[in-house]
């Protein structure tokens, strides 16, 4: 009885262990389909077409954190949630196809969406969006222009977070903490921002203008002193120190750090 008994309980166990593999093959078939029917679009300045279910949300993911906007007809038929790099999207009504704004926080990089609404199954709850753009830029190493830097430089004195440009190649470097002799005008008062320098070789130096004087004060680049190779002022007048816009910024691109720069 005692050897009969062992027998069974061998079978008993191996019978066990091969239910187990079968449960887990199953689950690990189940898992990898959902992966895999997820689906996948690839943004390249063509219109992306996204249907949505009545009541179902939909997740939408990015590589890099976004805003949406919304048409004004659709935002009572529309629950419409950003968390980081991913969109939330359920309809509460059918629509047909209307056109969705997708802005990256980044660098400002504008996507475009046709959605519309039905009671069809969409499928996979998941949509993952690559940009092409972006996968060959990245290949390539970023070489900023004077143009670029003059742009980004204006988008971080000026626009919200979500418009400013991503600093990929660039190093922030120190800057004198008093600027003098930079203005041929003595009632302007300059004030150093920041500075950053390129992997090619140039530095973009921001420098806050105030007029202190009750006169409006007009600019041009022949009033600055130092070898620049760019300089652009955001506004060209500055209104009397009795006014808000007596400030501007002044945007300076060089070959060599500002210091040196200023060395006439």
């Amino acid at each position: 009885m005692q050897i009969t008994l062992k027998k069974n309980t061998r079978n008993g166990n191996g019978r066990r262990l091969r239910n187990w593999c079968k449960f887990f093959i199953v689950l690990s078939f189940m898992s990898s389909n959902v992966v895999a029917f997820a689906d996948r679009l690839e943004w390249d300045k063509v219109p992306l077409k996204l249907d949505l279910e009545v009541g179902i949300e939909r997740f939408v993911h990015f590589s890099f954190p976004v805003d949406i906007g919304v048409p004004e007809n659709l935002a009572d038929q529309t629950r419409v949630q950003v968390v980081g790099n991913t969109v939330y999207l359920t309809a509460t009504r059918e629509f047909d196809r209307q056109r969705f704004l997708v802005r990256s926080r980044e660098d400002g990089t504008v996507m475009v969406f046709d959605i519309k609404a039905d009671t069809v199954s969409v499928g996979s709850e998941h949509v993952y969006i690559n940009d092409s753009s972006r996968s060959k830029s990245r290949q390539a190493n970023k070489t900023w222009t004077p143009a670029q830097l003059t742009q980004f430089a204006a988008r971080i004195m000026y626009s919200p977070q979500r418009l400013r440009m991503s600093s990929k190649g660039l190093t922030q470097v120190s800057l004198p903490k008093q600027i003098n002799r930079l203005i041929r005008h003595e009632n302007i008062h300059t004030q150093p921002y920041a500075s950053w320098k390129t992997e090619n070789g140039l530095f973009l130096t921001v420098v806050v203008l105030t007029n202190i004087t009750n006169q409006p004060i007009e600019l041009h680049p022949s009033m600055l002193r130092g070898r620049w190779v760019a300089a652009t002022f955001h506004h060209y007048r500055l209104l009397p120190n009795t006014t808000i816009p007596n400030v501007t910024a002044l945007y300076l691109i060089s070959k060599e750090p500002y210091a040196q720069a200023m060395e006439l």
